[in-house]
């Protein structure tokens, strides 16, 4: 599949899937971005903090996009976080100003949550914040398109940190149900689940296996439960991890889920005690980092 064929028939179907010209025109530039054909916008000054930002441990929200934009998905996702800080006591900072990204305001947060924040969205400077962050313990926990680029553009983040390379989701249909088969129920973020699941979303397949990049594997997808191909083209990862985490640098703590296309999935019980798993181990608040 190529990627202007990809453009071309994704924006057709969105276009005509809105049933309005402004609709269409909105979703031809998300499909460009989504192929990196638009230029990345990156900010230059920094939020101000509130002086009373609040207790510790804090969570910064992240959803910038010079990617596909997950609109509905990140108001579902804050929404969920949200409510996640509120019941223990957490405090939460919201934004989409990459410029935050240095090492003043990134030390005044104990987890970066990747709310779908898809695409090129850092400058060099605020690369390398955000890389120190990490190397010296800081935590990061992300969702669906937190790793949803198709095309590269930073090899720390897409490799090192995610460990995940997005090469495509299926397409006619593109939301499928499957199964979801738990490999490790002794994470924080995974205990509460059964062995095996079934879940309805865009199911997400990778050019490398994390598996082998060192990343400690929480849930695999049962590539027989769904049709994993797009115009043609097999998705198949065969070992195909969903859910995983690993440590990195001192101590830095970094969990992914490629579960959450859907507004939908972040009403769901189980997603949620996910999460609140995910950011609790993340800033160190329980687990272990192997």
């Amino acid at each position: 599949m190529t990627i202007k064929l990809f453009s071309q028939l994704a924006t057709v179907g969105l276009v005509l899937s809105s049933g309005a010209l402004l609709q269409g025109c909105d979703a031809y530039e998300n499909i460009r971005r989504a192929m990196g054909k638009s230029p990345a916008v990156y900010d230059t000054s920094a939020p101000t903090l509130p002086s009373d930002l609040g207790p510790r441990p804090r969570i910064l929200i992240f959803s910038k996009t010079n990617g596909f934009r997950h609109s509905e998905a990140i108001a579902a996702a804050q929404t969920s976080v949200e409510a996640i800080a509120k019941e223990n006591g957490w405090t939460v900072f919201s934004s989409e100003n990459a410029a935050i990204f240095n090492d003043q305001q990134l030390a005044q947060f104990d987890v970066i949550f990747g709310n779908n924040c898809t695409g090129d969205n850092w400058s060099e400077d605020q690369r390398a914040a955000f890389k120190r962050y990490i190397d010296t313990g800081g935590g990061f926990v992300g969702v669906h398109g937190a790793a949803g680029t198709r095309f590269e553009f930073w090899d720390w983040y897409q490799q090192d940190l995610l460990k995940g390379r997005f090469i495509g989701h299926p397409l006619f249909p593109q939301i499928q149900t499957a199964t979801v088969n738990m490999e490790n129920r002794d994470h924080p973020a995974t205990e509460h689940f059964s062995a095996s699941w079934e879940h309805q979303d865009e199911w997400y397949s990778f050019g490398n296996n994390p598996r082998d990049d060192g990343a400690t594997v929480l849930a695999t997808l049962d590539e027989t439960s769904y049709s994993p191909k797009a115009l043609g083209d097999d998705l198949r990862m065969g070992d195909h991890p969903i859910i995983w985490s690993h440590c990195i640098g001192d101590n830095g703590r970094v969990f992914y889920s490629a579960l959450g296309h859907e507004a939908a999935t972040y009403q769901r019980p189980e997603h949620t005690q996910m999460l609140s798993g995910a950011l609790s181990w993340a800033m160190g608040l329980e687990g272990s980092c192997p």
